[in-house]
């Protein structure tokens, strides 16, 4: 089986508008690894890290060349459905042809079709929509990876309660982040930038210990106690 599929990329780094283009790509079924899993893509996330590695920005950590006359492809995660499963028996015990799942961390998801190892999979409930299930694996991890610097920060002895201070609370990492405090017994003041915005967050948590604040609220609340 050989498949054409359209892929955004890239033949050297700099701004995105500069050095992105689509390009047309094939892939034959002899090509798939052992350990690798062929998947049709439904969505994927562009995050700022996306950004800062095809940039080539201090931020996205080293550079790895793109060797001359090749093609590079962004993105590392997303949501799809499983075209084809490769040779290894323990994947094909835990996926199936047509199963949808959620990967992380995937060289190449900007793109129709990527090859993932199959223990970068996750199979996703149907009532989990690919806008949740698509950044749901890196957005979980960034706020484990959060939540463990906090701790680490903190001198011993550690004495409940612990309180943290949570910025763009409604993002989604932000939610997350709320979420992973709370199942750790973590007290989260969280703030946002609007009134709408804490609204949400009110709604998706009811009863957490603290309101979310809006930077209003919160400047009228310091206003109000400088007084």
């Amino acid at each position: 089986m050989q498949i054409e599929y359209r892929a955004i990329v890239q033949s050297e780094y700099g701004a995105p508008e500069k050095v992105l283009r689509i390009a047309e790509r094939h892939f034959k079924s002899e090509e798939l690894g052992v350990d690798d899993i062929l998947v049709r893509v439904r969505a994927r996330p562009v995050h700022p890290g996306d950004i800062h590695i095809l940039s080539a920005l201090p931020q996205g950590g080293p550079i790895v060349p793109i060797p001359e006359g090749t093609l590079r492809v962004p993105g590392f995660e997303g949501v799809g459905t499983i075209l084809q499963v490769g040779a290894n028996p323990e994947a094909a015990k835990q996926f199936t042809e047509g199963q949808r799942v959620a990967f992380f961390p995937a060289m190449g998801s900007w793109a129709d079709y990527v090859a993932v190892r199959y223990k970068s999979l996750l199979p996703v409930p149907d009532e989990i929509p690919d806008q949740i299930a698509a950044q749901m694996l890196i957005n979980t991890v960034t706020a484990s990876v959060l939540i463990k610097a906090g701790h680490n920060s903190l001198k011993p002895p550690i004495t409940p309660p612990v309180y943290i201070l949570q910025n763009a609370a409604s993002s989604s990492v932000g939610r997350l982040l709320t979420q992973v405090a709370l199942d750790r017994g973590v007290r989260p003041i969280r703030l946002v930038r609007s009134k709408e915005s804490a609204e949400r967050l009110r709604s998706a948590f009811p009863g957490v210990w603290k309101s979310a604040l809006s930077e209003r609220e919160l400047s009228h609340k310091r206003s109000r106690n400088a007084h």
